[in-house]
């Protein structure tokens, strides 16, 4: 039985809304499950006989159909991809809320617009990285000196990482290059430094926020839901981030035991 569609409904708006919602997910790094399930509530609002979503890690791929009506498609090429479960959590909550008759349509697309509103900046983000490896240190079985041989290089990774997102450097660069600082800077001073550390709990604490851990979840997680060429493909994103870290630390071993020859 099909649905005759409200002449009153917008339904480009309710397609972008959807859309916006799922680009927001796939640049975060959420699940292609969890990004269809939201994708496809979103439009199950208008009622008609056909909505479909298609979520890939490179793609999305949304449609509107009836009857009575031209079906309406949408793809969206996904080219930059990073972390953030904040944002994963504030578009579920402004879906949610949709379904459940708090927004408008309108209103959901606009908070979806500003959805980076209330993010933090970049040195917020800076010191709060820093801290991050300072006390993982001691997680790893680090010593007060090793806290301290650590401060220059969390703020030299800190400084690095600042730096290629203000230039829109790609991740893979980044862990290279800031995994090769890291090693560099434990080689020189493990030499240099008066009191004894412990250079590869300082490598290791220091690559932490570097790792694909997430990444990888998540891969693992869209394979076991049938997800496969989603999954692959994020476990193949995370072994390659892994290559490059390894790559940047062993480099960085070699150029740091030529310098203090």
């Amino acid at each position: 039985m099909s649905v005759t569609p409200n002449p009153e409904m917008d339904f480009e708006l309710y397609m972008d809304t959807a859309v916006l919602a799922g680009k927001i997910m796939l640049e975060s790094n959420a699940e292609t499950y969890r990004v269809e399930e939201t994708v496809t509530r979103i439009l199950n609002k208008t009622g008609l006989q056909m909505t479909d979503a298609l979520a890939l890690t490179t793609g999305l791929v949304a449609t509107l159909d009836n009857p009575n009506m031209h079906a309406i498609t949408v793809v969206k090429r996904i080219t930059e991809r990073t972390t953030n479960l904040n944002r994963v959590s504030r578009v579920n909550a402004v879906s949610r809320n949709f379904v459940e008759d708090k927004l408008t349509i309108q209103e959901a697309y606009d908070a979806l617009q500003n959805i980076d509103e209330i993010q933090y900046s970049g040195l917020q983000k800076s010191f709060a990285l820093i801290g991050f490896i300072q006390l993982f240190i001691f997680l790893m079985g680090g010593t007060f000196y090793d806290f301290l041989a650590m401060l220059p290089v969390s703020v030299a990774v800190s400084f690095v990482l600042y730096t290629a997102v203000k230039w829109k450097i790609r991740p893979f660069i980044q862990n290279l290059v800031s995994s090769f600082v890291i090693a560099v800077m434990t080689a020189v001073l493990s030499e240099l430094l008066t009191f004894p550390i412990q250079p590869d709990t300082i490598i290791i604490s220091a690559i932490m926020p570097l790792l694909p851990g997430t990444v990888l979840t998540n891969g693992i997680r869209d394979t076991f839901r049938g997800d496969y060429m989603s999954g692959a493909a994020k476990i193949l994103e995370a072994f390659v981030i892994a290559v490059f870290i390894a790559i940047g630390i062993g480099a960085g071993l070699v150029v740091g035991a030529e310098v203090i020859r």
